[in-house]
């Protein structure tokens, strides 16, 4: 069978909406291609000052060295410090690999993929001319030397020309793409030393943010005073109360276009281009306009589905729970049943290095000679290996992960680490849907390392004289209870008994329930009530399906039995939570 090309994306903080999309994109076209991807994110952009741990995620993209990549798309905007920039610079190039930069401008190694944006960075000076009437127009341009900041103070000049307004070299300047020259910009239009114009149109949203707060802090009002638009709609978020008028950038095409220059790089063929649809210009109130809110039924559905997952996670005991652990596999089969809690998620695994294998589990993985092993693998189906070690080189996760041989494949790797000490990696993958994760991914990840450096603490002050272990009362027997509880969560339609219970364990009923209370805490119906309901909050959130349809779904035969239980453990109705979701 052919080899499926592998590409790596080496980027940071990929929750962010504009590396979102990007992501999204390279996935989509890569999948259109029959072509795998493995994300390196770390989970922040080294912004200095670097803390010891925050440095050590950068082990991470010491996994591009794998020989099964073939190609690598580098996201070098997302890092701001420029030490971890040349890091990435030097790995990538002894690579040997093609490499296709993100809208980052000229590189003496690499290529770079652009956006092509003249059009419709000339739509935002349009509508302040046609729209507002405007005459009297600055711009405030990006870097000098880039060529997007050199391409949108050209197309400033064609408009500019076509409707015949003057201007001269006090009315355009070059900024950052930043915040700092903006702020100084703004001193130059307080202090009068640029008289105040009519309107400024900026070449991205962040100047166009920093410099709409820097004029309002001297009492200068926009759009009353002066109007300004941003461009590009990388702004995540907003200093001030305006809301901005811009011109969102693909960022989906942006980052199918990488892909494909870098497909034809590796392979010398073309590839067929996705279809993307282009938006229009985004109303705001900083061009004086009434904001107009656009957002497709779609993507109101999808927004709040991520709502309620977020709520779900951090009304959740996860973090009490994981640091309550007492072995590893009481650890993974917690992190197994718990990654419901991450929107959309098709698979999961861990790796962890053999190094804290033996520091955790007394010994046991002494001969292992491999960098780490996969200890855990889960899907959504409910299917999960639990502790199942296979050494493996720390190189050889690539070629495993992608080894699949019926479609392409997308995962996104993290480190497990607390500082120096690593513990290994985690692999997320959204199946066949082009998905990036939300922060609580993050959030969950460090949770996951929290629990992790606490159960190897445990272990070093846990008595090693053998009569001195606690070890549960009924070894067996709780093995027995973990794979039951697990299949509970997953399927807590199923008809459950106690009698079906005590032939699968071969204990007596009242012995059953007794240690299974005293090993999870709570009885067997009160723990599947738990699980049912938590699968019929999700159906309410995520589905239209009707609410005796949920109640069936989740294993209750009647609807009034399901709505009692609902009301008395939620305090509101199946209907009423439904309509917070809505």
């Amino acid at each position: 069978m052919k080899k499926r090309l592998t590409i790596g994306v080496i980027t940071a903080e990929c929750y962010r909406d504009y590396i979102d999309q990007m992501l999204r994109g390279i996935i989509a076209q890569s999948t259109l291609a029959d072509c795998n991807v493995i994300v390196l994110a770390a989970r922040n952009n080294f912004q200095e000052p670097v803390s010891p741990h925050i440095a050590h995620e950068a082990d991470l993209y010491r996994l591009s060295e794998s020989p099964c990549f073939d190609g690598f798309i580098y996201d070098r905007n997302a890092f701001a410090s420029a030490a971890i920039q040349k890091h990435l610079d030097d790995l990538l190039r002894s690579t040997g690999k093609p490499v296709m930069l993100l809208d980052a401008g000229e590189h003496p190694y690499f290529e770079n993929t652009v956006s092509h944006d003249p059009e419709t960075f000339s739509l935002l000076i349009e509508h302040m001319i046609q729209v507002h009437g405007h005459r009297k127009i600055y711009c405030l341009t990006g870097t000098r030397g880039t060529a997007q900041a050199k391409e949108r103070l050209e197309t400033y000049f064609h408009v500019m020309q076509r409707h015949g307004l003057y201007y001269d070299e006090s009315y355009y300047t070059y900024g950052d793409f930043w915040r700092d020259a903006p702020v100084q910009y703004a001193q130059r239009l307080i202090s009068g030393e640029l008289p105040m114009p009519d309107a400024i149109v900026c070449a991205n949203d962040i100047m166009a943010d920093a410099l709409i707060a820097a004029l309002g802090k001297a009492g200068i009002r926009v759009p009353q005073d002066v109007a300004v638009t941003g461009f590009d709609g990388y702004l995540d978020n907003t200093m001030g109360s305006v809301s901005l008028t811009s011109f969102p950038h693909s960022c989906y095409q942006l980052g199918a276009d990488a892909f494909r220059r870098l497909f034809s790089m590796m392979t010398g063929r073309s590839c067929r281009r996705l279809r993307i649809r282009h938006s229009g210009i985004q109303i705001g109130q900083s061009c004086g306009c009434l904001p107009v809110i656009r957002q497709a039924e779609k993507n109101r559905r999808e927004q709040r589905l991520l709502s309620a997952y977020k709520e779900w996670f951090y009304h959740s005991e996860v973090l009490f729970e994981l640091m309550h652990t007492e072995s590893l596999y009481d650890l993974l089969f917690l992190a197994a049943s718990r990654i419901y809690l991450v929107c959309h998620w098709n698979q999961f695994r861990i790796f962890l290095t053999s190094e804290y294998l033996r520091a955790v589990q007394a010994n046991q993985h002494s001969a292992v000679r491999k960098d780490c092993c996969e200890v855990l693998w889960t899907d959504r189906a409910g299917k999960s290996s639990g502790i199942s070690p296979r050494p493996i080189d720390w190189t050889e996760i690539v070629s495993y992960l992608t080894q699949h041989p019926r479609h392409p494949t997308a995962y996104f790797l993290s480190p497990l680490h607390m500082d120096e000490r690593q513990f290994g990696m985690a692999a997320l993958s959204f199946g066949k849907l082009p998905c990036c994760y939300q922060p609580e991914y993050c959030t969950w990840i460090s949770y996951l390392c929290l629990a992790l450096e606490q159960l190897a603490e445990k272990r070093k002050l846990r008595p090693q004289n053998a009569d001195d272990r606690k070890e549960p009362e009924n070894p067996q027997l709780y093995r027995q209870l973990l794979r039951i509880r697990e299949e509970m969560q997953q399927h807590p339609e199923s008809d459950w008994n106690v009698q079906n219970l005590c032939e699968r364990t071969h204990v007596s009923r009242s012995y059953l329930q007794r240690m299974y209370k005293r090993y999870f805490g709570k009885s067997i119906f009160g723990e599947l009530i738990d699980f049912r309901l938590q699968k019929a909050k999700e159906l309410l959130g995520s589905t239209e399906y009707p609410i005796s349809q949920i109640a069936e779904l989740c294993g209750y035969e009647t609807y009034a039995h399901f709505a009692k239980q609902f009301k008395a453990q939620v305090g509101v109705t199946p209907s009423a939570f439904r309509k917070t979701r809505m």
